[in-house]
């Protein structure tokens, strides 16, 4: 994998803009900055681009944090772009998460800077499609291609029993362990099946072996049934010549009963025609009783239609007095409420009078207030610039004080060393510890060690001098850094007094817009006013032509209304006229109907005779103590069919019990040759989880990936051991070592060897350390990527150098120099200004108020 092209969105401290890298012209190249601007971003970034996951999130001792907390505080998502070459393939990645916790993630091919899509459907799928075209995961990425100090430290550093172990997670051996675990799961439970199995197959023989003593108890219930059976068919046969008798009978009572009924009917109709008759006289001597007051009611009938004419002819005069009088009332309800309405404007007109006033007041207060305010704001703007400077000077003295902690820490170190060396002269037999060479006499180990005393006191003094820069530095910084802290008061009081200004300005708009409007209320009230008394003036007028009106029409209201309640009186007559008609009609039909109910109340009674004839014949051979006497045989043969049918029911039950047994016999017979395949089947599915268990154990698979591994380290390790050290020192690995019982255990430890013999990797300390861990992390790489079978041709060194003299800086530039050619980019992350010099392309990060940004140089 090349990488080509690296654009960072709202990606920790980055911003948006200013944060492109085109790798295309780039070999070696280091990424400098100060400690805090973000140069170890630019290589999680790529990492986050290609796998969706962090470094920390992975190895932090801090405990698992939210993805989201990676997002610029001030942004609402974070994005990177990364454009790679792999295979002559070239592809971009373009990864996004927003602060809600969204994930996206999409994959293009670029082809003649055309980008086609290759996203699958989610997010998953297309992470796998991205992972399957790197050829690596993410822990294989970490241990290959971005290399940092504290992951190379976590493995050499650690006990040589520990190295085994986080070696073997680094070589993503653990899936032998899951293997390992999950076969003896498995074994465990298939030696559980196994006894199960076992249960039933000595359950299915016990069972089986009961098939013949389930035959003959069979036998001798089939025997039975049959007896019972017949006993059971003689007495139905006897049951259902009773049932016969019984329907017969019953047949008889039925026909009573019907007959009864049709009796029962024929009176209640005949009843009905006798009260009919006698309703029917009843209303025919009512009507003509009536029709003696007919003379009577003609006479009132035709003075009512005299009447009717005169009320026709003062009914037009009635209306139009009516309406005229309406018109009146209405014409004065509408006067009276024109002049309430008017009253209604003109208090309207002295309350907005009154308002105005007192909006004018309340804007001149404010008008005060808002210049009081301005004086206070343009203070504080004064204040926040001085505080400006003081911070530009707080950053330079910060600077400053950093070199001299950076040389502090450089001169206790080397006093550290000064004693360390002291000491060890004092106890050495004749050489001296830090040449190995040959002491010759007491007087040269006398002057060495004047030597180191005359150094020592020259580093004290450094250190006494550098302190006392260094603490009037801080005491700078602290004065500086309390000014500083009066910025976010000042803010606060500022953004408060820009509320309060912006509040006062919005109040002096709305007392002006209050004001006009109040002003055109009054306007508008005292137009209606004047509306309102031309309407006045109208409507007198209409109320005085209709009065005139009314006047001259000298309609007589009372006679009318004695007109018409006299018709209104006689008006019944006319309706009492019409009844008599209709009750003339209605006499001859009730006389008609009189004759017909008679005759049919003649014929009912002949039906009732004949019906008593019947029923009479029918009840002679007493047919219900007859049905008593059938249902009581009945009743006994129906008892001795109950207790037959439950024998025949209890034995065909007990005949089913022993046939299902007998069938279970069978089945089980079947299942003892089906159980001894599967006992046969999990005795060698156990033996294979056997030897699966015992392959992937300590001593198994892994132990031999190992063993086949190191070499490997080992003479890559050496090849670019010789190059940082002039061939004084080589790397060999051992696996095993005897504890003082006498046992052999698995270890890992790292010898080194020099002219002067074999050390153990954990006596070096310093300069030397340094490059033998740097030779040994750039081994771990390539053998990583060659076991995955990965052409990941980029190298990301995330190392601090701060333990080499020039000349071991020296031997570090020289070995990338000579591993470039197997890697398309190598990127260096150091703030050493020295060893910056020595790279030809430098990607500047550098860090302002609008946050992180990308300079190369």
């Amino acid at each position: 994998m090349k990488p080509l092209f690296l654009k960072i969105e709202n990606f920790k401290s980055y911003g948006e803009s200013q944060n492109e890298i085109d790798f295309s012209n780039i070999k070696v190249a280091c990424i400098v900055g100060r400690n805090g601007n973000g140069k170890s971003s630019v290589a999680e970034a790529i990492a986050w681009a290609l796998f969706g996951e962090f470094e920390r999130l992975q190895t932090g001792k801090r405990g698992k944090i939210s993805e989201t907390e990676y997002i610029n505080t001030n942004k609402d998502y974070m994005q990177v772009e990364f454009e790679f070459e792999m295979d002559g393939i070239i592809y971009r990645v373009v990864r996004r998460l927003d602060r809600r916790g969204k994930k996206y993630l999409s994959l293009f091919i670029k082809k003649n800077d055309v980008l086609i899509p290759i996203t699958e459907a989610n997010y998953t799928q297309t992470q796998n499609r991205l992972e399957k075209i790197l050829g690596i995961d993410f822990n294989v990425f970490l241990h290959s291609a971005y290399l940092s100090q504290k992951r190379t430290e976590d493995f050499l550093l650690s006990s040589p029993e520990n190295r085994r172990e986080i070696l073997a997670k680094i070589l993503n051996l653990s899936i032998y362990d899951r293997i390992n675990d999950l076969a003896r799961e498995r074994r465990k439970e298939k030696k559980v099946l196994l006894e199960i199995k076992a249960g039933e197959y000595e359950e299915n023989i016990k069972i089986a072996s009961e098939q013949d003593s389930i035959k003959n108890v069979i036998s001798d219930l089939e025997q039975r049934s049959k007896e019972i059976t017949a006993k059971l068919d003689i007495v139905k046969n006897d049951l259902n010549n009773l049932m016969n008798q019984k329907y017969q009978t019953e047949q008889v009572i039925k026909d009573i009963r019907r007959k009864k009924g049709e009796k029962d009917e024929y009176e209640k109709k005949l009843n009905e025609i006798r009260k009919k008759i006698e309703s029917a006289k009843n209303e025919l001597l009512r009507i003509e009783n009536d029709l003696k007051n007919q003379h009577e009611i003609t006479a009132k009938a035709c003075e009512y239609e005299q009447l009717k004419s005169i009320l026709d002819v003062l009914q037009k005069d009635y209306e139009r007095y009516i309406s005229l009088k309406n018109d009146i009332a209405l014409i004065e309800k509408e006067k009276n409420s024109k002049e309430e309405q008017k009253k209604i404007f003109e208090k309207s007109v002295e309350e907005y009078r009154l308002k105005i006033s007192g909006e004018t007041a309340e804007l001149s207060k404010y008008q005060q207030e808002l210049e009081s305010l301005k004086g206070e704001i343009s203070g504080i703007e004064k204040d926040l610039e001085e505080i400006k400077n003081f911070k530009s000077q707080l950053d330079s003295k910060k600077e400053e004080a950093a070199k001299y902690e950076k040389a502090l820490e450089v001169v206790e170190s080397k006093l550290k060393e000064l004693a360390t060396s002291y000491r060890l002269i004092e106890s050495n037999k004749g050489k001296c510890p830090v040449c190995l060479r040959e002491i010759k006499g007491e007087e040269e180990k006398e002057h060495i060690k004047r030597e180191i005393a005359t150094q020592g006191k020259e580093y004290k003094e450094k250190k006494e001098k550098l302190g006392e820069e260094l603490s009037k530095l801080k005491k700078d910084i602290e004065q500086l850094e309390q000014k500083v802290k009066q910025e976010d008061i000042l803010r606060s009081k500022e953004k408060r007094l820009h509320g309060l200004f912006e509040n006062l300005k919005a109040k002096i708009d709305q007392k002006y817009k209050n004001i006009e409007s109040l002003q055109n209320s009054i306007k508008q009230s005292q137009e209606k006013i004047y509306t309102f008394d031309a309407e006045v003036i109208e409507l007198t007028k209409k109320l005085q032509d209709l009065n005139n009106k009314l006047y001259q029409l000298n309609f007589d209201e009372a006679n009318y209304k004695r007109v018409f309640q006299k018709a209104k009186e006689l008006e019944v007559y006319l309706k009492l006229l019409k009844e008599i008609e209709i009750k003339k009609v209605k006499a001859e039909n009730l006389k008609k109907n009189l004759n017909e109910y008679q005759n049919e109340a003649l014929q009912l009674q002949k039906k009732l005779e004949e019906i008593e004839k019947d029923i009479l014949q029918m009840s002679s051979n007493s047919p219900e103590e007859k049905l008593k006497e059938i249902q009581t045989s009945i009743n006994g043969y129906e008892a001795k069919v109950k207790e037959l049918e439950a024998k025949l029911s209890s034995t065909m039950k007990e005949m089913g019990i022993f046939e299902q047994r007998l069938e279970q016999a069978k089945q089980a017979e079947q299942k003892v040759t089906s159980l001894e395949k599967e006992i046969e089947e999990l005795k060698k599915e156990i033996e294979i989880y056997d030897i699966i268990i015992d392959v992937t154990g300590p001593d198994g698979i892994k132990n031999e990936i190992i063993a086949n591994t190191l070499p490997l380290i080992r003479d890559e390790a050496n090849r670019l051991l010789k190059l940082l050290t002039d061939g004084a020192f080589s790397i060999d690995f051992k696996t095993q070592k005897e504890t003082a019982s006498g046992k052999t255990i698995e270890t890992l430890q790292i010898e080194i060897s020099d002219i002067n013999g074999t050390r153990n990797y954990e006596l070096f300390s310093g300069g030397e350390l340094f490059r033998i861990n740097f030779a040994i992390r750039i081994a771990l790489a390539k053998v990583l990527l060659k076991r995955a079978g990965a052409s990941i041709r980029m190298l990301i060194l995330d190392e601090g150098f701060g333990s080499q003299d020039e000349e071991g800086k020296d031997h570090i530039i020289e070995c990338l120099n000579q591993i470039k050619d197997q890697f398309d980019t190598i990127l260096v992350i150091t703030h050493i200004e020295d060893l910056m010099d020595a790279f030809d392309q430098r990607i500047v990060v550098k860090k302002d108020m609008e946050g992180s940004k990308i300079f190369i140089v």
